[in-house]
């Protein structure tokens, strides 16, 4: 039944997932001819243009995913997904993995159509994009980009749960008064609390990386306390932190469970359709 809800989910949401990054790419890649083209005048817009579209790719289908749960959840649809017998944690399951899957796949799209606008740089500048790469490629370092690809699919994986879990809960009898509103406002109040959360474990729980000097990449038991009361105390701009509390991890992961069980008894137990 999960492998069946799975590929309705990808039935239902195909046709404007595909519409939407595939007119995202076009202009992308329209805009990036420009520019390695050297078109007097526009190649520069047309460069600053197919950045900022590949790049919206991702939120782009995260926004279109956020309406195809509330109107197949709690909208017009709503009374047709929940005669489906199965139980409501199963339907919240299937259409969060769906969504995590739909969002790294943009994700992985949106890496692809940035890599073409750094070979469409090169060439607008007249230099060979390998060498360009190349360039990247040596001044990064390599547990960098691990830690940047790993924080990225914990973010919207958080994303995900956290935001369908809030617009079953805002959908809830006691809520739905509100409509959309719910949701939203909830979101407000989620996101200052999951800010001092997150804040607070950075700075104490003792799980940390280092990012600056020879040993950096190196996990360490350390948070960022230290560095934050040295900063307080030493004048703007003199303090650099070396480590990099990781504390949010944990508490990302906690939140997110925590939320996701939360939806699912939202769907299983409170759904109210007007």
């Amino acid at each position: 039944m999960i492998g069946t809800l799975f590929a309705q989910e990808y039935r239902a949401t195909r046709k404007n997932l595909f519409t939407g990054v595939g007119i995202a790419l076009l202009v992308a890649v329209g805009s990036f001819a420009v520019a390695a083209l050297r078109v007097p005048v526009v190649g520069d817009l047309g460069l600053a243009l197919g950045f900022v579209t590949t790049a919206a790719i991702t939120p782009a289908v995260l926004g279109m995913l956020v309406e195809n749960y509330w109107r197949t959840m709690y909208g017009r649809e709503g009374y047709f997904t929940m005669t489906i017998p199965v139980r409501g944690r199963t339907l919240f399951t299937v259409k969060v993995l769906y969504a995590i899957v739909a969002a790294f796949v943009a994700l992985v799209v949106t890496g692809i159509g940035l890599l073409g606008g750094i070979v469409a740089f090169s060439l607008s500048q007249g230099r060979a994009p390998g060498q360009t790469l190349t360039d990247i490629a040596t001044g990064v370092q390599p547990w960098m980009v691990w830690f940047v690809v790993a924080a990225l699919v914990l973010q919207i994986a958080f994303l995900v749960i956290v935001g369908a879990a809030l617009m079953s809960i805002g959908a809830e009898a006691r809520f739905n008064h509100l409509g959309f509103g719910a949701p939203v406002l909830g979101g407000i109040l989620f996101y200052v609390v999951a800010q001092i959360v997150t804040f607070a474990a950075i700075l104490l729980i003792p799980v940390g990386i280092v990012f600056t000097g020879p040993e950096a990449g190196r996990l360490v038991p350390q948070s960022m306390l230290a560095d934050f009361i040295d900063a307080l105390g030493a004048p703007a701009g003199t303090a650099t932190p070396h480590v990099l509390g990781l504390g949010f991890v944990i508490t990302s992961i906690l939140i997110a469970a925590l939320m996701a069980w939360r939806g699912g008894r939202s769907v299983e137990r409170h759904t109210s359709l007007r």
